[in-house]
């Protein structure tokens, strides 16, 4: 059979496929009037769009995710976002990271999640936690400050840094430095209590010939791929941290919603720092430029619940990717302490930042309940025979002495 279809398109010349394309309106070979020829050509036609889909379908793999319970926000590399259940495609082979977020529910992160190879689905389930009604903070810093801080796969800010809004019992901390080994801990959080931890950092040995890679973008809200994996998002006043890397040449994209991809190879040298600060262009630059911007907000603690315009978006710092121009509310929610809302203006293709201060609730005294004592019984002397008898005597000798007189 493939010998025939060979023999048959050999048939077929050249000269009457340019004629059939290019000058349609002149009249057609007699040899493309012949319904084999017509035939054949179909077929041929049909092998190369069957060629060239499956290579464009190859070039995705899948992630579908779902959550316990459904209709939270999951966060694919955190500016991809949908509503439970949902499916992210993604560059095959490629680890990615995935936040789900439910208003009164603990926000989760499930990190180094793994895109296989092309056309395969990779499943994820979460069950999220509701939120207790009483949580606990940490009271953080570190030698040397300005370490990132990651909690449970969540970023929340450098040091010294206090965090709120954390569920009693264990929690994983790292801190991230460029030029120092990752710090990593296991805390106890108590609720309704403070933890105080300040750890210090090792700096990279001479053996170990470590580098670094710090990224700032701008706008920010930027999410970091190195070899395709992601490693981050950019956020304002402080770099993107990549740590513990071997000396080498890295393929670095970093991508933002709106703007052009933007893509810069990282030569890394042994305790060298590559610098990188990525000014993103817009998809649609000159004369009709984008409607929308970011919003970064912070708070203090750290870990206040967002609200934009009432609908919950994650934990404080974050920075809020895709939001139309104009007027926006924000409003900042945390556990023992008074909400904090604000207005704030988005100009598009711009960047704005939005900190909120939280108020700590004054604690209401317990109301002590007051038992009136009965008064305590006096003690009775005893009443002897003695005075009895006298008693009796003094009244005898009344009625006598009444009787005389009578």
């Amino acid at each position: 059979m493939h010998q025939i279809w060979q023999n048959e398109m050999q048939r077929i010349e050249f000269r009457d496929i340019l004629l059939l394309s290019c000058d349609m309106e002149s009249p057609m070979p007699q040899r493309f009037l012949n319904p084999r020829s017509l035939f054949l050509t179909a077929i041929f036609l049909i092998a190369i769009i069957a060629g060239i889909v499956p290579v464009a379908a190859e070039s995705v793999s899948y992630i579908q995710v779902n959550s316990v319970p459904s209709g939270a926000m999951a966060c694919l590399d955190h500016y991809t976002c949908f509503i439970t259940p949902t499916t992210f495609s993604t560059t095959p082979n490629s680890y990615h990271s995935i936040t789900f977020y439910k208003d009164g529910y603990l926000s989760y992160t499930s990190q180094s999640v793994y895109a296989a190879g092309p056309n395969v689905t990779t499943n994820i389930l979460v069950t999220l936690a509701s939120i207790p009604s009483q949580t606990g903070s940490l009271d953080l810093d570190a030698n040397p400050t300005d370490a990132a801080i990651w909690v449970d796969n969540l970023y929340y800010g450098t040091t010294p840094q206090i965090i709120g809004g954390l569920s009693a019992g264990t929690h994983t901390l790292v801190l991230k430095k460029a030029g120092y080994y990752d710090y990593t801990e296991s805390f106890m959080i108590v609720g309704g209590q403070t933890s105080t931890l300040y750890p210090g950092l090792t700096h990279y040995s001479t053996a170990s010939a470590y580098g670094d890679i710090q990224i700032q973008s701008y706008p920010v809200g930027a999410a970091v791929y190195v070899n395709n994996n992601y490693m981050g998002t950019t956020i304002s006043s402080a770099a993107l941290y990549i740590t513990q890397l071997a000396p080498g040449s890295y393929p670095v994209r970093i991508t933002l919603a709106n703007y052009q991809p933007y893509t810069v190879t990282a030569v890394v040298t042994a305790d060298g720092v590559y610098d990188i600060r990525a000014n993103l262009v817009p998809v649609t630059p000159g004369a009709t430029p984008g409607t929308h911007g970011q919003i970064t907000v912070r708070s203090n603690p750290s870990g206040a619940n967002i609200y934009l315009d009432n609908a919950y978006r994650g934990l404080t710092p974050l920075t809020l990717v895709d939001i139309p121009q104009g007027s926006h509310t924000i409003l900042l929610k945390m556990n023992g302490y008074q909400d904090w809302q604000s207005s704030v203006n988005v100009p598009a293709q711009s960047s704005t930042d939005v900190s909120g201060t939280l108020i700590a609730n004054i604690a209401q005294p317990t109301p002590t309940a007051v038992v009136t004592q009965p008064a305590p019984l006096q003690p009775q002397t005893p009443v002897s025979v003695i005075s009895i008898i006298s008693a009796i005597g003094i009244c005898g000798a009344a009625v006598l002495v009444y009787r005389k007189k009578e």
